[in-house]
């Protein structure tokens, strides 16, 4: 396309521009004799133009003056190919006056440009498509390594750098046709390559890791990133997406089931109503449980093991948020305190309180730690009131987007029997 706007200046005479239709100038071109001349913005060039909706590839030639805003004349054509409008051409009037020829040359030139992006267009879809293939081969485990090192040589793609799988569910068709946009979007958020294909249950996303950025930061950059494309692209739909610990390309197949089990887990235990983001590490192993279990069993488990904090009653809020962090510090009593802001020996009351409701000696027995754990998971993934969110799993409003309401859903458990002492059976 640059040679093309090339002879186009060189038959004319004249400086020629090429923008696209987002007016961002893809080439350039000016005679020998014209030295230096400042493009002009695109938005300046058609403020004197109102193009409606560009059907043809007709030139127009817009007259300078103060009602139009320009200094010289222009030749302003549309680059339209098979209906589709691609950008625009335009001729400026220097170093020389425009001619009856100059709408003919940018009429043929415009014609051969949009014939060019078709062909790039093509090229662009067999590449992509070569890549979303690739792509479903690494996280596979499937092909030759030699094979795979070839073909990603071959489109550019370093198959041996360490990457975070994010597994994203598709509920709506027009979600899953925004791989090609989404993949774009978190490439040009975190400036790494992102490899992207389509299952036919959502979207798979690899996103290349930094080699001097930790772990831990690497997957909150993606969340982070998750979030951000969420709030810009799908504001009105539903968006569910796992996020992988940083893996090497040999276990992309486990990092594959274990972001798939995150995205079970909040599928099956939210209201999905509202952007969900949970990384691997967010869950843990409860998420085995609680992706396969059956769910009307794994809700009078939660009754079971914290059902007299869930009834409403006065201080139960107060026991489920210091349960939370007495997980969240490791089970540290200052940490906690210093947390909830409260004293130590609080922090050590209301755990001998949960012990008198519940059974459950969170302080001392390690079986019991697992129950309240999981049991605090499953409360946490449908949103209840009473607990912190620090896994970031919920949008952040953007300061340029209107914010995602994220509602939190306060889900009552079923009723079922009186906690009983699990230690005296």
């Amino acid at each position: 396309m640059s040679a093309i706007v090339r002879t186009c200046s060189a038959l004319a005479g004249k400086s020629v521009l090429l923008f696209d239709r987002r007016g961002r100038t893809i080439a350039a071109a000016t005679p020998d004799t014209a030295g230096h001349v400042t493009a002009p913005a695109l938005t300046d060039i058609l403020r004197a133009h109102n193009p409606g909706t560009v059907t043809t590839p007709d030139p127009v030639v817009l007259a300078a003056g103060p009602t139009t805003g320009l200094t010289r004349r222009k030749i302003v054509t549309p680059v339209v190919e098979r209906g589709e409008h691609f950008g625009w051409l335009v001729i400026d009037e220097h170093p020389s006056p425009l001619s009856p020829t100059d709408e003919y040359t940018a009429a043929r030139s415009a014609r051969r440009i949009g014939a060019q992006f078709l062909v790039q267009r093509r090229i662009a879809r067999v590449a992509w498509n070569a890549k979303s293939s690739l792509t479903r081969q690494l996280v596979r485990g499937t092909g030759a390594l030699d094979d795979l090192a070839a073909g990603g040589e071959y489109l550019g793609v370093n198959i041996h750098a360490r990457r975070v799988l994010v597994y994203i569910l598709a509920s709506h068709h027009d979600l899953a046709d925004s791989e090609r946009v989404l993949a774009e979007w978190m490439e040009r958020d975190l400036g790494v390559e992102v490899l992207s294909t389509r299952g036919s249950e959502g979207i798979l996303l690899l996103v290349e890791a930094r080699e001097n950025v930790g772990a831990l930061a690497t997957v909150a950059n993606v969340k982070d990133a998750l979030a951000r494309a969420a709030n810009s692209l799908f504001r009105s739909q539903e968006f569910i997406a796992g996020v992988s610990s940083v893996c090497e390309p040999t276990a992309l197949a486990r990092a594959y089931r274990e972001s798939r089990e995150a995205v079970l887990c909040i599928d099956r235990f939210t209201d999905r109503t509202i952007h969900r983001i949970f990384a691997v590490d967010d869950l843990g192993p409860a998420r085995l449980f609680l992706a396969h279990g059956e769910i009307s069993a794994v809700r009078h488990f939660v009754d079971d093991m914290l059902g007299p904090l869930l009834r409403g009653a006065p201080g139960t809020a107060d026991l489920l948020h210091t349960l939370q962090c007495w997980f969240d510090t490791a089970r540290n009593v200052r940490g906690s305190a210093q947390r909830l802001g409260v004293h130590e020996n609080t922090v050590r009351l209301r755990l001998a309180r949960v012990h008198a409701l519940t059974g459950l000696d969170v302080a001392g027995n390690a079986s019991d730690q697992l129950s309240a754990q999981t049991a605090l998971l499953v409360l946490r993934l449908q949103g209840h009131p009473a607990l912190e969110t620090h896994d970031g799993n919920r949008v952040a409003p953007e300061a340029n987007t209107e914010p995602a309401e994220a509602p939190r859903h306060d889900r009552p458990a079923p009723s079922g029997s009186p906690a009983k002492d699990r230690r005296s059976a």
